[in-house]
């Protein structure tokens, strides 16, 4: 069959107006009822937008790539689902071979995660209940609140163990070091190195008592050992508080609430729905019923020539 130019088409489609009229008006007519709620039914989109915030950024990792980690993690996903049974709501036998490959589908499609030129996350979920992705786009900035916040204690909970159990051992140092100073006190009468041997020392040749000879003698066996003693005493003590700083500020980062996002746009109500769009689906449903109604005519004219 030879080629048909675009005058014989028009000559055709002009002849034939009315045919393709009622084509035209029938495909109207059938896409607008198939895609009426009745077959199709209309989605809402919730949208919510925020900034990460008490957020430490890895190697080269900006706080917003590190946010959407989290919000795109299995993780959360697994959370959601949970949380609205979402299986269920999807119509998905979680028994089923296939399941999570299915709800995969279906959660990519209606969950979108994506930030902007502002380093802000966007969120938008699409659900038929317009109350349900609200409900879920909130949702996901609470449990992803959450995630960071657990996954954030079982880190720092590892570092108070871990500085706890170095206190005790401090502790136990210091109270061994002062049971010996306490004994040479005790037993030699020693106090202060220092200034008693200046004080013995000038005592010396001259009538002593028996507590200066019990002096005496404790610091010329002990009095370098005391000094010693006194001395790491000093250096275990500031060790013990360095130490015991950095366990406070990190028992109080363990046991605190922060939030590790500023929401800047809050998940709204959708009254409109967002698909489907049937002006789009009825103009492509007709465009196409009108290029097949000329395409038979046209192949019904050259046949009949």
């Amino acid at each position: 069959m030879e080629n048909i130019n675009t005058v014989a088409i028009a000559k055709i489609a002009f002849t034939q107006w009315k045919k393709l009229s009622i084509v035209a008006v029938v495909a109207i007519i059938a896409s607008s009822f198939f895609s009426s709620p009745l077959f199709i039914s209309p989605k809402y989109k919730s949208s919510t937008v925020i900034f990460p915030s008490n957020l430490i950024a890895f190697s080269n990792e900006s706080n917003t790539e590190q946010l959407l980690q989290f919000i795109n993690s299995e993780e959360l996903k697994n959370t959601i689902a949970k949380r609205f049974n979402l299986y269920n709501h999807y119509g998905i036998d979680s028994t089923e071979e296939r399941a999570v490959s299915k709800f995969n589908e279906y959660y990519n499609s209606n969950f979108s995660v994506s930030s902007t030129l502002y380093e802000s996350v966007d969120i938008e979920v699409i659900d038929v209940s317009p109350k349900l992705a609200q409900s879920m786009a909130n949702a996901v900035v609470e449990e992803t609140n959450k995630l960071i916040l657990q996954i954030k204690k079982n880190i720092v909970g590892e570092y108070v163990k871990t500085y706890y159990n170095q206190l005790k051992i401090k502790e136990a140092e210091i109270d061994s070091i002062e049971s010996k100073l306490k004994y040479m006190r005790i037993t030699y009468g020693l106090l202060d190195v220092k200034a008693q041997s200046k004080v013995i020392s000038k005592r010396l040749g001259k009538s002593m008592s028996e507590t200066d000879n019990k002096i005496l003698k404790g610091l010329q066996e002990h009095g370098g050992e005391y000094t010693i003693l006194q001395n790491q005493l000093k250096v275990e003590t500031n060790s013990y508080k360095e130490l015991k700083l950095v366990y406070d500020k990190n028992l109080v980062d363990y046991n605190g609430t922060l939030t590790f996002t500023t929401i800047v746009s809050k998940a709204n109500l959708p009254d409109k729905k967002c698909a489907p769009l049937r002006l789009v689906i009825v103009v492509l449903f007709t465009l196409s019923s009108l290029l097949l109604a000329l395409t038979i005519l046209l192949f019904n004219t050259k046949k009949q020539n």
